[in-house]
């Protein structure tokens, strides 16, 4: 349709003046000829030849033309003329957010609060809206520049577009960058897929950059399908205490989200009003990154090869830290340390770096028959240009994985996969490899490393630790050390730092938070934003902080928001426990240690992103969320207590998510999306035996085999171990020097 001059006269209206246009057509300040009010007049540009357009048309008008709100701009007619479906809306002043730069937090949860009690309220009466993005949010500011007023644009409009067959490839693009990922595989959208939007508008807000970057359907469907969840501290380290937020609410499968869209403002609300004053402001956005060479990343949501759960975070340049860092001590630029700032979307999600895979021919298939189903087009496959912009996982958020409940005798003493990172001490010796882009290797620098690379400065190592952020923590003569991101006390490091505040060291756990045994007692530090480090606030502390009500300690793990500790001989949990990962019987986050139900003593406890395993007796029992069969009882069923599951003679156990695995009977058994059962039942690993220790994270598994290590799993940053970077389904045997 040709746009509209001043004075122009259509459907009962006299255009003014043009508002805006876009790939869905234009929006016009126009005057209603019969009752003399200015109204905003959107004209689509659209020609449906659907016979039943103009049925569906109407009953979607009215549908939205119902909805009462404050925070809804209200729809006052609609019609077709001349072949072009239009809307008539109350014209409000004030600006929309597209082309909006990065806003402090502090206006982000004003603006994101606002969106979802409108969003909640269409959602209890059965209207979802279906394109939330920065276009479609108004916002009018007082004299002295505080938000006064925030109203949601085009309620209905999306599907109503679906009705007329819309194929602009603009529009589209538009659009895709904020769809939630069940929307690009066929499934109806409902209230889950408005907050994933949402989230995706808000990191918008905070970043200034879209969360799946792409400048084609194709590459956007990719990142939403196959790329891991976007953490905003990858585009502004100084955000990082925000990604533990964003994590659940751009989660890939929508039961994974929170439970409304207000759910996602509060928990964003008490995220930003627990931090200083100094780290609501928003630090300048990173500068945009070079082209990368890299394949596309997957992410734990994403397509399965094999048995493995693919995840990932964003390949990105390298640039200077700049802090604060409220989630995790920091507080300045580190030396030697350098933090990527690539666009994202993924933990968790800054702290990530990313799993470089290349897409199995099948799913970029699957993509591109997706790609034609929505926009009607025909996509052209062409080589060259790999995206690689997509970044960590929501299975993943923060995966952090630590090594067996004791340190292990013999000439291979533990090992740890997390994240992309993989490490083992041998002889007393650290080793490490896979990624390395925040110094998790150790060496001293932030190249990856596709095979075991001694860490110097330590010796007489009894155990080690990866988290997915990129941070690792070693037991070596007592002693705690870490380097990596975030390491507490407002340092960061490429190199074995000490951590100072503890006495004998027996134990270390890295994640989100990191966790200690020291003289039998637990301490923990750094990210708190569920309570995690057990202080019974939610305070962040940079420095290691005594978790009370527990002691003789012999086992801990921590990982995203959740810890467990085996305390005299007992299971206990603390932090997230949303899911029932605490496994007290609740949901109820617990923000001190809490005693895990039915199990009277435990001998290995891992946990996970959502859920959580322990010994028992030589049994393994595990509790929480059970969507994919994570906690290995052949069912899908959530659950608040610990379910024993078919493994026996167990003497370690490792969480992940979505799997877990266990060394039983010198064997190493795994289930869930790990296992070879369909049912996701613990399955026996061919390929290993003698196995006195396993290690699992969302990308790949270990195990120490009398003297031997073997890896497998995803490979994408050599975290393996054996000189390549590709997908190994098998055990393969790791040399190390």
């Amino acid at each position: 349709m040709v746009a509209l001059q001043p004075g122009a006269r259509f459907a009962g209206y006299r255009i003014i003046r043009l508002l805006g246009e876009g790939g869905m057509g234009q929006v016009y300040l126009a005057e209603h000829l019969s009752l003399g009010r200015l109204e905003a007049l959107k004209i689509i540009s659209a020609n449906p030849t659907d016979p039943t357009f103009h049925e569906r048309f109407g009953n979607e008008a009215r549908t939205a033309a119902a909805l009462d709100h404050p925070g809804i701009v209200t729809l006052y007619t609609y019609g077709v003329e001349d072949g072009s479906p239009w809307f008539s809306m109350s014209y409000l002043e004030g600006s929309d957010l597209n082309a909006s730069p990065a806003l402090p937090p502090a206006d982000v949860s004003t603006i994101v609060t606002k969106v979802a009690e409108a969003l909640d309220y269409a959602h209890g009466r059965g209207v979802i809206h279906r394109d939330i993005k920065p276009a479609n949010i108004l916002v009018r500011r007082d004299q002295s520049g505080r938000i006064s007023r925030v109203t949601v644009l085009d309620f209905g409009i999306a599907r109503l577009i679906d009705s007329a067959k819309m194929t602009a490839t603009n529009l589209f693009i538009g659009t895709l960058a904020y769809a939630a990922p069940e929307l690009l595989t066929g499934v109806d959208a409902g209230p889950a897929s408005d907050q994933y939007a949402l989230a995706c508008t808000a990191f918008q807000l905070l970043t200034g950059r879209q969360p799946v970057a792409g400048d084609t359907p194709a590459t956007l469907i990719t990142g939403h399908l196959s790329g891991g969840i976007p953490r905003l501290s990858a585009q502004n380290p100084s955000l990082a205490w925000l990604d533990p937020v964003f994590a659940r609410a751009l989660a890939k499968r929508p039961e994974d989200r929170y439970a409304s869209c207000s759910d996602f403002a509060a928990a964003l609300a008490r995220a930003v009003a627990t931090a200083s004053p100094d780290v609501t402001r928003v630090a300048a956005p990173t500068p945009p990154q070079p082209p990368s060479t890299s394949p596309p990343r997957q992410g734990p949501s994403g397509p399965h090869p094999g048995p493995f759960t693919p995840s990932g975070r964003p390949p990105t340049a390298m640039q200077p830290v700049n802090g604060p860092y409220p989630g995790y001590g920091l507080t300045g630029p580190p030396p030697n340390y350098y933090q990527g700032t690539g666009p994202q979307p993924g933990m968790p999600p800054g702290p990530s770096s990313g799993r470089r895979y290349g897409l199995i021919v099948a799913a970029v298939i699957g993509v591109l028959v997706v790609l034609g189903a929505i926009i009607g087009t025909t996509v052209a496959l062409t080589g060259g240009n790999d995206d690689d912009s997509t970044t960590t996982t929501a299975g993943e958020s923060t995966e952090s994985t630590s090594s067996s409940a004791a340190p292990v005798s013999g000439v291979l003493q533990s090992v740890a996969a997390g994240g992309d990172t993989t490490c083992a001490v041998k002889l007393g010796n650290v080793y490490c490899w896979g990624n390395n882009e925040y110094g998790a290797v150790g060496d001293g620098t932030t190249t990856n490393r596709t095979v075991p690379t001694r860490v110097p400065g330590i010796s007489n190592a009894t155990q080690v630790s990866v988290g997915g952020l990129g941070t690792t923590c070693a037991v070596a003569g007592g002693q705690a050390y870490c380097w990596g991101y975030g390491i507490g006390e407002g340092r960061s490091a490429t190199s074995p730092t000490p951590i100072t505040g503890l006495g004998t060291v027996t134990k270390i756990s890295a994640g989100l938070t990191i966790c200690a045994i020291s003289d039998a007692k637990a301490y923990c530090w750094r990210n708190n934003i569920d309570g995690q480090v057990g202080t019974g606030n939610t305070a962040s502390v940079s420095t290691p902080t005594l978790v009370a009500g527990i002691s003789d300690v012999t086992d801990i793990d921590t990982e995203h928001t959740t810890t467990c500790a085996i305390a005299g001989g007992a299971p206990y949990c603390w932090g997230n426990n949303d899911k029932g990962q605490v496994g007290d019987g609740t949901t109820a986050n617990r923000y001190t240690p809490t005693r895990v139900s039915g199990l009277t003593t435990a001998t290995s406890i891992g946990t996970s992103l959502y859920s959580s395993c322990a010994v028992s007796g030589g049994d393994v029992y595990c509790w929480g969320s059970n969507s994919d069969g994570e906690l290995g009882d052949g069912t899908k069923t959530n659950r608040l207590t610990p379910t024993k599951i078919a493994v026996s003679g167990a003497t370690d156990v490792s969480a992940a998510a979505y799997s877990g695995c266990s060394a039983a009977s010198s064997s190493a058994y795994c289930w869930g999306n790990r296992s070879a059962a369909t049912d996701g039942t613990p399955a026996r690993v061919d390929g290993v035996d003698n196995v006195t220790a396993v290690s699992i994270s969302s990308a790949t598994v270990c195990a120490i085999s009398g003297d031997d290590l073997y890896c497998w799993g995803l490979n994408g940053d050599g975290q393996v171990g054996n000189g390549t970077t590709e997908t190994i389904q098998t055990p393969v045997k790791v040399t190390l020097p």
